[in-house]
């Protein structure tokens, strides 16, 4: 089957919003690191003063991959082939060999980098458009006692729509994730963000809360000891990575999980991977017949459109 044949959805692959590119810890200073995302070869780095960034990969002099074999020179990325020298900005800022007179006016281009609570975050916009806002600060992150990000990721052949449209799904909790009952949830929309409460339908008790901010970034909260991010970040127009990072609350002092923290962990995590199948093997239906039951999806959609701005097209 043809790669556009494989293509099951009514609009485009990326949809416009912020993306997990990197954990900072795994992005040092000096730290050059290829990405494979968004359709694109990326390159993100670190500079010496810790200024992430993320620049298409390819130089423009003779087509090296800065990301394999480039290195971090002040605040800047020297390509591997001729150390052509490219800034935060992704402009050439040097040509060692080609002293005395200015740099080509030419670069790579840059993207819109956020670094917030530990994670360096990319903005995609299909019309190039400037991000119209952040992600907030996470107040967990940092805490005395609060351990992470413990993650655990997955290569799935899906869109990022569908975990949004898991959210909402509240009748697929009993079904696949064993969860007694179909509960309630309370929703409401404020521009890019999502916020939903879901409540025991017996008891009417909340027992998860989640903000989907765009279509890639959802935070959940499960009680008060517990809070992790699930990062849907497109790879191509045919799958996503699906990450999710977990912050614990431990002892004040404590720089580990424990057993029981870790245990919890591992149970969301299996339970997770019960959707990894149907994501992937799934058509979308842009009109399905949903019954008052399915929980508020016509809703999450309807919010869900703001995020694409281009029609089918990849």
């Amino acid at each position: 089957m043809s790669e556009a044949h494989a293509y099951r959805y009514p609009f485009g692959p990326y949809p416009t919003g912020w993306y997990l590119a990197v954990e900072s810890a795994a992005l040092a200073p000096g730290a050059v690191l290829p990405l494979r995302i968004l359709g694109r070869e990326l390159v993100a780095f670190r500079s010496e003063s810790g200024a992430a960034a993320i620049v298409d990969a390819h130089c423009p002099h003779m087509g090296a991959h800065l990301g394999y074999g480039g290195r971090v020179d002040g605040e800047g990325v020297r390509c591997p082939f001729h150390a052509w020298r490219f800034g935060l900005d992704g402009r050439c800022s040097d040509v060692p060999y080609d002293r005395g007179r200015p740099p080509p006016p030419v670069g790579v281009a840059c993207w819109p980098v956020h670094e917030t609570s530990g994670l360096v975050l990319v903005h995609q916009s299909a019309s190039g458009s400037a991000p119209s806002w952040r992600m907030p600060d996470l107040p967990e992150w940092g805490a005395p006692g609060w351990v992470g990000y413990e993650s655990v990721s997955w290569r799935i052949r899906m869109h990022v729509q569908e975990v949004a449209e898991n959210v909402p799904d509240t009748a697929h909790f009993a079904v696949v994730h064993e969860v007694p009952g179909t509960p309630l949830a309370e929703v409401e929309t404020q521009g890019h963000v999502y916020r939903q409460r879901s409540l025991v339908a017996e008891t009417g008790e909340p027992f998860t809360t989640q903000e989907a901010f765009g279509l890639g970034l959802i935070w959940l909260r499960a009680g008060s000891s517990l809070v992790f991010l699930t990062a849907t970040t497109p790879i191509d127009a045919l799958h996503c990575e699906l990450r999710l990072l977990f912050l614990a609350r431990e002892r004040p002092s404590a720089k580990e999980l424990s057993p029981e923290s870790r245990a919890l962990i591992r149970s969301i995590a299996e339970s997770t991977e019960r959707d990894v199948p149907i994501w992937e093997h799934k058509v979308y239906r842009e009109r399905p017949p949903l019954v008052p039951a399915d929980g508020p999806i016509h809703l999450l959609r309807r919010w869900a459109r703001q995020f694409h701005e281009a029609a089918h097209d990849h």
